[in-house]
C-alpha cells in the first residue's frame, strides 16, 4: 500500500482510541500486529489467530476491531461454529454474528432441500475481516463438504481483500475426534494451507475481573496443571460469584 493510501492514523492508534481500558502488555502487543495484518497486500492471504485465557480480554479487542475497521474502509463479518457461540459474539460486540454453516454452505440440491448436501457458496464479500470466535470448535476434517477449516478458508480468500482473524482458547475443548485445535495452531495454518499467519496469546486477566471468583480458580487450575506436582484448590469464601455447598443443598442454592 502506498504512503498516499495510507490512512491518517495506523490501525493501533484507532484501536488504542477506542479501546475503553488501559491496555494489558499483551493487549498493546496485538494492537501492534494488527499495524502489519490490516496493511498488508491482501494477495498474501493475511491471517491472524487471538489466543487467550479466560478474563484476558480477547472479547475487548475483537470489539475494538470491529469499531476501527470502517475507518479503514474495510468491514468485518462474525462468525461462529454454533449458534450459541454466535449469539455470545453478537451481544458482546453489538453487530449481527452468524454461524460459519449459514454463510459459507448452500445445499447442492437447486430446489434447496437440504437431502443431497452441501456445497461452497460462491464468497461476494470483499474488503472483509473475517472473525470467527470459538476457532478451538474448527476441525479439519468435518465439514459439510469433508473439511470445516478448509472450507473455511477457502470460501474467505476467494473473496476480495479478504482477511481472517481466528480467535479462541487452546484450554477448550478440541474438535471431536482431535489432539488439538488446528485453527489455533500459526504452523498448521502455514503448512497445510500456506496462510501468512501470525498470533499472539493474551495471559494477563484484566484488572476489571480480578474480582471474579470463576476467573481467579479458572487461572489458578490452569496454572496448576503445568506443573508437575499439581494441588488442585478452590477458593470461595472471598468472591461474590463463587458459593460452597453440599450436595442436600444443592437444589435450593440453585
Amino acid at each position: 500500500m502506498s504512503k498516499d493510501n495510507e490512512p491518517k492514523q495506523r490501525p493501533s492508534a484507532l484501536l488504542r482510541k477506542y479501546f475503553p481500558f488501559e491496555p494489558t502488555s499483551g493487549q498493546a502487543a496485538f494492537f501492534s500486529k494488527m499495524d502489519y495484518f490490516l496493511l498488508v497486500e491482501p494477495e498474501k492471504k493475511p491471517t491472524f489467530v487471538l489466543r487467550g485465557y479466560a478474563g484476558t480480554g480477547k472479547t475487548s479487542v475483537i470489539s475494538a476491531v470491529v469499531k476501527v475497521l470502517p475507518k479503514l474502509s474495510m468491514r468485518s463479518l462474525l462468525l461462529a461454529p454454533t449458534g450459541r457461540a454466535a449469539k455470545v459474539m453478537s451481544n458482546y460486540s453489538g453487530r449481527a454474528a452468524y454461524t460459519i454453516h449459514k454463510i459459507i454452505y448452500k445445499p447442492k440440491a437447486e430446489d434447496g432441500s437440504l437431502g443431497g448436501g452441501f456445497i461452497l457458496q460462491k464468497n461476494y464479500y470483499k474488503d472483509t475481516v473475517f472473525i470467527i470466535d470459538e476457532s478451538s470448535m474448527l476441525a479439519d476434517d468435518g465439514g459439510m463438504s469433508g473439511n470445516l477449516l478448509g472450507d473455511l478458508i477457502s470460501f474467505v480468500f476467494h473473496g476480495q481483500n479478504n482477511r481472517l482473524i481466528l480467535v479462541g482458547d487452546t484450554a477448550q475443548l478440541p474438535p471431536v475426534g482431535s489432539e488439538f485445535s488446528p485453527a489455533l495452531e500459526v504452523d498448521y495454518l502455514l503448512r497445510h494451507f500456506r496462510l501468512n499467519a501470525d498470533f499472539i496469546e493474551l495471559t494477563e486477566v484484566m484488572r476489571q475481573r480480578l474480582e471474579s471468583g470463576i476467573l481467579f480458580n479458572a487461572t489458578n487450575l490452569r496454572d496448576q496443571l503445568q506443573r508437575e506436582k499439581q494441588e488442585i484448590e478452590i477458593s470461595t469464601s472471598q468472591f461474590k460469584d463463587m458459593f460452597k455447598m453440599t450436595g442436600e443443598r444443592l437444589e435450593d442454592g440453585l
